[in-house]
């Protein structure tokens, strides 16, 4: 019975401390044991494969020794774009790599009287597989709009479809933010929906639509996502069995390269000596070797600044346990000597929505992208590309050239020459 897997978002490439962007790297490189001792026949990859476009090379040669050890196998793989690792006007390091014949793109189209035609690639094994790759700002939901999905739909034999893109039914409550679209605008009758994009692990049916799945990350790409990790979150991919009738069985499959603890104190109502009185024993006892600490430190101080905590002193203890990397959050430590009128809590997605919600009304234009509610994802999606760090080893002006193809490529734009 063949076999095969999915996987998605693994960013290669991602974090700025070269500890936990070789930890990315190992948990791709996990994965791609396990998918040569199961035997699979291929692997799906639903986008957002590397970080961006053109990623730590470093890290892409790693990745693709480990892809051409599993290809060597007889092992073949089948990608679309992520909006990471998409540029509409530049190449991109999955251009570089799928013209060397390490693997193939799907989603290959045409299109007339603006339908948007798909084409089937079938693998040795009979399966049959098609895709669209993701964009941003939702634009791909015009391209699913205009998607002629008969000769899809009546196409007989077993069927993938890879997508990048969060699905309105299936998203989960913490993200709410989250542009998606409706399951419905899926072609229906597939036998597997093989989706990116969405960091969490799902498995469930739509109506007309069987085994929609998001695998998740291997690892994790951010602070936010280690925390989970800490606290039982299981990362990984899935293992899909299947014959000429359909899917038989999904497997998912944990990737584990090494431990995350945290270690959180709470600060409320106790001095700033205090807490760093406490802490200190507490790093001190802890036995964290091999591991990827979070220390995160929270709560309102009764006196004292915030500033007065030791924290450098409380990571050097902790570094002599022989950790792999100690990471603290304090952005939730406050004291009263400092503190403001008590506001309701909100994550600062939904504050920075809010204040381009309240200024884009003002914005007068005839450019239809600038405005409403796809101006605030512009002008989120924009945001989130000025927060970017420089890269390892990336000079000031590398940065700033990165950073403005970033912008053009976000804002549609072509750059003069």
């Amino acid at each position: 019975m063949p076999r095969f897997a999915h996987m998605s978002d693994i960013h290669i490439g991602a974090f700025r401390q070269p500890e936990l962007r070789r930890l990315v790297l190992a948990a791709f490189e996990a994965a791609m044991d396990r998918c040569m001792a199961e035997s699979v026949s291929f692997v799906v990859m639903s986008g957002d494969i590397f970080d961006s476009n053109i990623p730590d090379l470093a890290s892409v040669r790693r990745a693709t020794m480990k892809m051409k050890e599993a290809s060597d196998k007889g092992i073949r793989f089948y990608l679309i774009y992520g909006s990471h690792d998409f540029s509409p006007n530049y190449a991109s390091i999955v251009d570089v790599l799928e013209g060397a014949g390490l693997f193939t793109l799907l989603g290959e189209t045409r299109e007339s009287d603006d339908r948007l035609h798909l084409q089937f690639v079938e693998d040795p094994s009979g399966a049959k597989l098609c895709g669209l790759s993701g964009k941003k700002l939702s634009l791909d939901m015009d391209d699913y709009r205009r998607l002629d999905t008969g000769n899809l739909e009546e196409e007989p034999g077993f069927k993938i479809f890879a997508f990048h893109g969060a699905i309105e039914e299936l998203k989960p409550a913490a993200l709410e933010y989250m542009d998606a679209m409706p399951g419905s605008l899926l072609p229906s009758g597939f036998d597997y929906y093989a989706g990116g994009h969405v960091h969490d692990h799902i498995l469930e049916s739509l109506p007309g639509r069987r085994n929609v799945a998001f695998p998740g990350p291997l690892f994790a790409t951010d602070f936010t996502e280690l925390s989970p990790l800490a606290h039982g979150q299981r990362r990984g991919f899935n293992l899909v069995d299947f014959d000429e009738k359909g899917v038989t069985r999904v497997e998912f499959v944990p990737v584990e390269v090494c431990k995350v603890t945290e270690i959180h104190y709470d600060a409320s109502g106790k001095s700033s000596g205090q807490v760093s009185e406490e802490l200190a024993p507490i790093a001190r006892q802890a036995r964290v070797s091999g591991q990827v600490v979070l220390l995160t430190v929270e709560g309102e101080m009764r006196s004292g600044k915030t500033s007065d905590v030791d924290l450098s002193a409380i990571r050097r203890l902790l570094v002599s346990s022989g950790p792999i990397i100690v990471l603290s959050n304090c952005s939730r430590l406050t004291s009263r000597e400092s503190a403001h009128p008590d506001v309701p809590a909100k994550p600062i997605q939904a504050t920075e929505r809010e204040l381009f919600q309240q200024h884009i009304a003002e914005v007068r234009t005839e450019e239809k992208k600038l405005r409403g509610e796809q101006g605030v994802s512009l002008s989120l999606e924009l945001l989130g590309a000025m927060k970017e760090d420089r890269n390892e080893n990336e000079n000031k002006a590398e940065y700033q050239t990165r950073m403005e193809r970033r912008g053009l490529e976000i804002l549609d734009l072509k750059e003069d020459v």
